[in-house]
């Protein structure tokens, strides 16, 4: 790590050198992964820098960001506010700021975040003049939060635009949101496990003005925005109600989903991404579990039985736009959004392999054509992902993806269960114990057909 520090400070000085006028961000999730020397080290380097150059708001936020890994790093160490309120103090980073750059977009951003309270002034003066070049993570993790718990749907509409001119967020995101939606029956609700599952809706609604009749919400406990959802799904919301969903914690995170599940009277939907990413399916009741029905990308709660593969192949038939997935023409980009979110595009992409493939026989058996064509868009997906290896919360399961040559070049999606090594077998051994757990022990979720 010490290796990558150095190479970061020899890139800040390259990038501040004479022939660059803008300082390069730190990327604030490497801060939370460096020991405390080398903090230590960025700070003292970002520390001196801004003493010479007063007016460069990059290296005051770099600063800034540092301070805060600093600051966070000694609040757990120690278990205390009190210590790390004092080192805040002692660095007085947003004091010398206010010196240095008021009035700026980046002093109100780091008097926003420097401040335990999470100060309103500075939020809406940051909100006022923050440049449509600010990171993806700005608007992600501050500003379109922010704006959704004050319930303030015009300042959120101008940042939401402005974060989509900015070309910051994914195209094939914003694709994979749109389809989502299409799924979905008019005046519907859409529960997002987070707010990730919502801010790409909230672009397509008011920037782009599409599906601007459908219900969004996440699974957030603040009060007021509760109060404001219900009100537009049509479901009682009281002091009672309020303290009920309060009151069962991290017991059961998904109280807000089955509350509003169990008495919207419009069609509610829940995102099959959240179930693929996320141990939520754990925390749902049996009961709960049998009326949540996979329309292909999304699941309907329904407490009545119906076709819900005639919706499938409806959807993809007629609403999915999915062409893209044969050729995208957009680069994905390494952003914040994506990484911070885990809602990359491979994530996605899997979402359409897991939802859509129980069409497979249908379609071999009815629609040849229709076949052949799921086939070419799950191959293209599969060869993107060739070699990855997926460890997501399925119980410690491991999953993989190849490229297989019996019976014609294919591809497959395959899940292994754990092998744990006994300690006091010698190498030889263990590796014939393995080879044979796995070879016992793993099966094909997902196989393409070859394509000629």
């Amino acid at each position: 790590m010490k290796r990558t520090v150095i190479a970061l400070l020899a890139s800040a000085l390259f990038m501040t050198g004479a022939s660059a006028q803008v300082t390069e961000l730190l990327d604030w999730r490497f801060l939370n992964r460096v020991d405390s020397l080398e903090l230590d080290t960025l700070y003292a380097y970002w520390n001196t820098y801004v003493q010479s150059h007063q007016k460069e708001e990059n290296a005051w936020r770099n600063l800034c960001e540092v301070e805060q890994a600093k600051v966070y790093r000694l609040y757990w160490k120690q278990g205390g506010r009190q210590a790390s309120q004092q080192l805040r103090k002692q660095l007085n980073v947003a004091g010398r700021m206010k010196q240095a750059i008021p009035g700026t977009y980046t002093y109100y951003y780091c008097e926003y975040v420097s401040s335990d309270a999470r100060s309103k002034e500075y939020a809406d003066s940051a909100i006022a003049v923050v440049p449509q070049s600010a990171p993806a993570s700005d608007y992600d993790i501050r500003w379109i939060p922010y704006l959704i718990e004050q319930n303030d749907t015009l300042r959120l509409a101008n940042v939401l635009t402005q974060y989509y001119e900015s070309g910051q967020y994914p195209a094939v995101i914003l694709q994979y949101n749109y389809n989502e939606l299409q799924g979905m029956e008019k005046g519907s609700v859409y529960f997002g496990s987070n707010l990730d599952d919502i801010i790409g809706k909230l672009i397509l609604q008011h920037v782009l003005g599409v599906h601007k009749d459908k219900i969004l919400c996440y699974n957030s406990l603040g009060k007021d925005y509760l109060k404001e959802v219900f009100g537009r799904i049509g479901i009682p919301f009281s002091e009672q109600i309020y303290k009920q969903l309060r009151s069962t914690g991290q017991k059961d995170r998904t109280a807000v989903m089955r509350y509003i599940f169990e008495h919207s009277k419009q069609t509610a939907y829940l995102s099959l991404l959240n179930i693929q990413l996320l141990p939520i399916s754990g925390d749902l009741s049996n009961e709960l579990k049998a009326c949540l029905y996979n329309e292909g990308l999304i699941m309907r709660y329904s407490e009545k039985p119906y076709d819900n593969r005639a919706v499938k192949r409806r959807n993809v038939e007629q609403r999915y736009l999915m062409d893209y997935l044969l050729m995208s023409f957009y680069p994905e980009r390494e952003n914040n959004q994506v990484q911070v979110t885990q809602k990359s595009t491979k994530n996605m992409m899997l979402c359409y392999l897991f939802g859509l493939n129980d069409l497979m026989p249908y379609y071999k058996e009815h629609n040849p054509e229709r076949f052949a064509w799921l086939n070419r868009i799950f191959t293209n997906i599969l060869s993107k992902l060739d070699g990855c290896l997926f460890a997501p919360n399925f119980g410690g399961n491991a999953y993989s993806i190849g490229l297989y040559e019996d019976g014609g070049l294919h591809y497959e999606f395959r899940e292994q269960l754990g092998f744990k090594r006994d300690p006091n077998d010698d190498e030889e051994t263990y590796k014939r114990k393995r080879d044979e757990f796995f070879k016992n022990n793993t099966r094909v979720l997902i196989k393409t057909d070859p394509i000629e």
